[in-house]
């Protein structure tokens, strides 16, 4: 790439720590070793999170609408704030860039644009709303009303994105992608940045782990961390000896719902912890679960996996393109239950998983094979 090449980069929101916010963050400094970057996000009342951590040559640039009802509505509800980034690029920038990429989502521009899909925010399919953690009815069709607003105030359909190049996330969300938009050119590239170095260890030192199991995310209705304790004390019935880890950042009501609920004797709720504590954790645990709805990656799931974690998620979703046998994957919560209980009480079975796991996971999935990809294809 030219060093001298200008580009703006988009992401609706970066108050937040999700695995969004990280990625927007790594590729945004990835970028600018090699280009110059204007980083366009929506700015609310919140500030930007203190550890998205962006190199000085990143220049920030928040913007927000005078007018307070949309103002207050972009600052909630992050797809209109992708909405109206679209829309004030379009009718407000004057600037020349190179190419245009958005990190977060749909976007159309002017200039070459490049869009990254974790999953199809303007898509008007209510079926898929439940891959973003909505199960009641009156939340798919909120989102649904939202969706068709956003469609509407920027004139999408289905050519809109047409020349766009399309990067994806997984191939499930390639699917999902197809199936909503009309797509010239398209890359699936795993988004395996910041993930730890496989832990090479033998079945035999796995087996001396505690019988740990562990849940890497955050602590959220969506995530169904409720629905994961209620599983843990069942499993807990004929295993005594587990044990729950739960990593990640806690929304405070939620916790506080869980507390009134529950017992929580044998279950450790760690918070947002340090990179280096959190692979110590998962390198003494022999299990992990994901109870989200359908990953549309699952970051969670490599960053276990590379740990040497046998981790379980439900077979919908990206996730399943991490999961190489098919004891890992469940159907439902009584099939994630037997099919745990099939893994625990069989050492031949953990053994051909473990090493089938250390042994893909030694090339494939890995911070050096996005950084290839994303330079490859990012020109």
């Amino acid at each position: 790439m030219n060093r001298k090449k200008k580009i703006a980069l988009f992401y609706p929101w970066l108050h937040l720590y999700g695995g969004g916010e990280v990625f927007a963050e790594d590729t945004a400094n990835k970028l600018a070793t090699k280009n110059k970057i204007d980083f366009y996000y929506y700015k609310s009342k919140k500030k930007l999170h203190s550890k998205l951590k962006f190199k000085k040559e990143i220049t920030l640039i928040p913007i927000n609408s005078s007018n307070f009802i949309v103002n207050f509505f972009c600052s909630r509800i992050m797809l209109f704030a992708q909405t109206y980034l679209i829309f004030f690029f379009n009718k407000k920038i004057n600037k020349n860039y190179s190419l245009v990429y958005s990190l977060g989502g749909e976007f159309y521009s002017k200039f070459k644009t490049y869009q990254y899909l974790h999953i199809c925010i303007f898509s008007l399919n209510i079926f898929e709303y439940k891959n973003f953690g909505l199960s009641k009815i009156y939340k798919k069709l909120a989102r649904f009303l939202v969706v068709l607003i956003c469609r509407l105030l920027i004139k999408i359909n289905r050519k809109k994105f047409y020349n766009v190049i399309t990067f994806s996330n997984s191939k499930w969300s390639y699917f999902r992608a197809r199936n909503t938009y009309s797509i010239k050119k398209h890359k699936v590239f795993y988004p395996c940045f910041k993930v730890p170095k496989l832990y090479k260890k033998s079945f035999l030192s796995y087996e001396k782990r505690k019988d740990n199991i562990v849940i890497l995310g955050r602590v959220s209705a969506d995530k169904n961390i409720i629905d994961a304790i209620k599983i843990f004390k069942k499993l807990q019935k004929r295993i005594p000896n587990l044990y729950l880890n739960i990593i990640g950042p806690i929304d405070k009501i939620y916790y506080h719902k869980i507390k009134n609920n529950f017992n929580l004797k044998s279950i450790k709720f760690h918070g947002l912890i340090s990179l280096s504590k959190r692979d110590k954790i998962l390198k003494k645990s022999k299990y992990g679960l994901n109870l989200f709805y359908s990953e549309h990656f699952g970051r969670n799931v490599l960053e276990m996996q590379k740990c040497g974690v046998i981790v379980m998620a439900r077979n919908k979703g990206g996730v399943r393109e991490l999961l190489f046998n098919s004891n890992q994957k469940y159907e439902n919560y009584q099939d994630l239950i037997e099919k745990f209980r099939k893994i625990y009480y069989n050492r031949k079975l953990r053994k051909k998983i473990y090493t089938k796991n250390q042994i893909i996971l030694k090339e494939k999935f890995t911070d050096k094979n996005f950084n290839t990809e994303l330079f490859k294809n990012i020109i």
